[in-house]
């Protein structure tokens, strides 16, 4: 009879173990790398957030064809759209106007600062937007692994809004 050697196929339990420790060590390479873009894109669709509320509000007032506007509390972190019912001049949120949505930001954004007198940015039925001050809008969002800046400027005579980010 005659004995063939058979090749046994197979990983040793030494083979299995470096691949373990290599796996590992490139995982714990990509992870501060995820986390950094991770934390970008969270504060790029917070900054899309306020875009589109910007946007909501025109949209409503062209077609409802009555003055909304947007209402930004930096103590309360909030945004909110609403229709100026109230004192449709006056270009403030008063406790009359009807609230359309109410947007909390996340804690780690946050705004520097709004141009626009009371935080309030109203657009009229034709589109335009009617504010005291500069129409622009900072939004900023700093972690431990990123800073994050935005700024929002909305434009008087047409109500587009523009975007500019930066990341560090």
């Amino acid at each position: 009879m005659k004995k063939t050697l058979r090749t046994k196929r197979g990983f040793t339990l030494i083979e299995l173990m470096i691949t373990v420790v290599v796996v590992g060590i490139v995982a714990a390479m990509a992870v501060p790398r995820f986390s950094k873009a991770w934390e970008r894109q969270q504060f790029r669709s917070e900054n899309r957030n306020l875009i589109s509320k910007l946007r909501l509000a025109r949209s409503h007032a062209i077609s409802n064809k009555q003055p909304f506007g947007v209402y930004v509390d930096q103590d309360a972190r909030t945004i909110t759209v609403f229709q100026d019912i109230v004192s449709p001049s006056n270009m403030t949120f008063d406790d009359g106007d009807s609230t359309y949505v109410v947007d909390t930001l996340p804690h780690e954004c946050n705004f520097i600062y709004t141009d626009c007198d009371n935080g309030v940015l109203v657009f009229n039925p034709n589109g335009s937007a009617s504010f005291t001050g500069g129409g622009n809008y900072v939004l900023m969002s700093a972690t431990d692994v990123s800073l994050s800046y935005s700024m929002l400027n909305v434009l008087a005579s047409t109500g587009r809004v523009q975007s500019e980010t930066n990341f560090y």
